[in-house]
């Protein structure tokens, strides 16, 4: 008995953890030309907001010329629940960029083309019109007016359609706003949210026929562009958005934790989400903050497809998986031998700005411009601390955030789960200053 003991006690001793050969681990930062010491800034930073109730926990992840060099958890994913590497995170808005890609993915076997109006694929969008105020006095507030031209997928992916979202309206105030939100709320629209019983095809469609806040391509404005998007992929493919996802970019990019709903046995890894006034008072977030769970919609989670899958916010996913989807977008389109885009094509999302003068000013500010479903930084006159000319990236808005720097290819990864969202930038900025501040070649 005493020999066998010994024996599974060996045999323990030596098998590696499941997650340790799903993940790439560490190497010497100094291998990559990163400083050790000089990343372990990183650490005393998060454990310091963690130390002051900022925030619960969080995954941090710096990779540098394709290697994993800094990863680390820290604090709490739930009440009860520690942070761990493999921690389930809503990474939002960081669907984003995927749906991008997997628009481009079309794109490049010629299914349709950047110029082509939405119209063609969804009919509900043929003649847009746009609300238009009218001067004080009039006898009416305002008017419907033919759209200049029609959307197209361009503006989908530039964000440059004329679509809003709502909870922008809680920041900016403008009357046209409000009326345009209005009509968004009576038709039952949500930035995201699942409704009972409906795809996002049925809300898409709904959306369609809804007066435009600007003309097509003559303002910047994050919006539902996404989930439109989305939508359009389950158009032009005929398959099911997260079935696409899965089979085009998930599977291929060994992406395997990465969801629109979770399956049952992975439930105990979703982080849960916490609210924070960022003065010491941190507590779970109520279960309906933000009028529903985008991980729990519906609250059983168990099916594959069928559900209300949006391209702007359902993704449910892992630092390392992330990492995975954004060194391939570092490597122009290819990771561990699988090719999903062109260098071109990445190129044409993440190197060129698509909306001219206008800035991408929603999380960032003047410099700032948009991709095809990425801001990019464009000088280093105006926000200093983020880096260099020509890094791309996004953010959720339960705080994650992803920045990819292609001249000294490094990828920073954030990953928590605190609301509001807009308490964390300065946290992120100086994460950014941490990771740049440690090339030491």
């Amino acid at each position: 008995m005493l020999s066998a003991l010994r024996l599974l006690i060996a045999l323990l001793l030596t098998q590696t953890p499941a997650f340790a050969k799903e993940i790439a681990l560490p190497v010497p930062p100094e291998s990559v030309g990163l400083s050790s010491p000089r990343l372990q800034h990183i650490s005393r930073l998060i454990d310091r907001h963690i130390d002051e109730k900022k925030i619960a926990g969080a995954v941090v992840l710096v990779a540098r010329k394709g290697e994993i060099a800094y990863f680390r958890e820290a604090g709490q994913a739930g009440t009860d629940q520690a942070m761990q590497k493999d921690t389930i995170f809503r990474v939002v808005s960081m669907t984003k960029p995927l749906t991008s890609v997997a628009t481009m993915l079309l794109y490049e076997e010629g299914k349709l083309l950047l110029s082509d109006p939405v119209s063609k694929y969804i009919p509900e969008f043929k003649d847009p019109k746009v609300l238009e105020m009218q001067p004080p006095g009039s006898a009416s507030e305002y008017k419907l007016v033919p759209a200049k031209r029609e959307i197209t997928i361009r503006d989908l992916l530039s964000h440059t359609s004329g679509l809003l979202y709502l909870f922008p309206n809680n920041y900016y105030h403008e009357r046209n706003r409000q009326l345009v939100v209005d009509f968004y709320k009576e038709a039952g629209i949500t930035d995201g949210f699942c409704r009972p019983n409906e795809t996002i095809g049925d809300m898409v469609k709904r959306l369609a026929r809804l007066p435009l806040y600007q003309h097509p391509g003559e303002l910047w404005e994050y919006s539902l562009a996404s989930d439109v998007l989305g939508y359009l992929v389950e158009v032009v493919s005929g398959m099911p958005f997260d079935r696409f996802m899965q089979q085009r970019i998930f599977d291929p990019l060994k992406m395997h934790d990465s969801h629109f709903y979770l399956p049952k046995e992975k439930m105990h890894r979703l982080a849960s989400v916490w609210k924070s006034d960022w003065q010491g008072s941190l507590a779970p977030a109520p279960d309906k903050m933000l009028d529903g769970d985008l991980a729990l919609c519906p609250s059983d989670a168990l099916a594959l497809s069928g559900k209300y899958l949006t391209g702007g916010a359902n993704v449910l996913s892992t630092a390392h998986d992330y990492y995975r989807f954004a060194q391939m977008l570092l490597n122009k389109g290819e990771l561990d031998g699988v090719r999903l885009l062109s260098r071109k094509t990445v190129e044409l999302m993440t190197a060129t700005n698509h909306i001219g003068h206008f800035d991408a000013d929603f999380l960032h500010g003047p410099g700032w411009k948009f991709g095809l479903g990425f801001a990019i930084q464009q000088d280093r006159e105006h926000d200093v601390d983020s880096g260099d000319p020509g890094v791309f990236e996004w953010a959720g808005i339960y705080s994650t955030r992803f920045s990819i720097n292609p001249k000294e290819e490094t990828i920073t990864i954030f990953l928590s789960q605190t609301s509001p969202f807009n308490l964390h930038f300065g946290l992120w900025d100086t994460l950014l200053v941490l990771t740049n501040s440690a090339i030491i070649d």
